[in-house]
């Protein structure tokens, strides 16, 4: 685990060490554009993960966040979620406004 935290970037470090269970996730082998979804026992609250690139050295762009987006819609309509915290995406290492 050390070894990934040295290539993640600063948000998901900081996901990674709160949240945790990221990498039962991965292992699904997630697509472009799919959300992963995660459910903290104990709490109501739901921790979802945009795929916007294949690997963590990528770069993403435009069209893959807007998927990761519309991917994300779809979900929260479906689960009937109507708050939503989210920081700035694709900014900052990845480069994208």
């Amino acid at each position: 685990m050390a070894q990934d935290l040295r290539i993640l970037s600063s948000i998901a470090k900081v996901f990674l060490r709160k949240v945790g269970r990221v990498h039962e996730r991965r292992q699904s082998n997630p697509e472009v554009g799919e959300v992963l979804q995660i459910t903290e026992e104990g709490t109501n609250r739901t921790i979802f993960y945009l795929v916007t690139k294949k690997a963590s050295y990528q770069k993403p762009n435009y069209e893959d966040v807007w998927n990761g987006l519309c991917s994300l819609r779809e979900v929260l309509l479906a689960e009937d979620l109507r708050k939503l915290a989210i920081p700035k995406l694709a900014c900052g290492l990845d480069n994208l406004d």
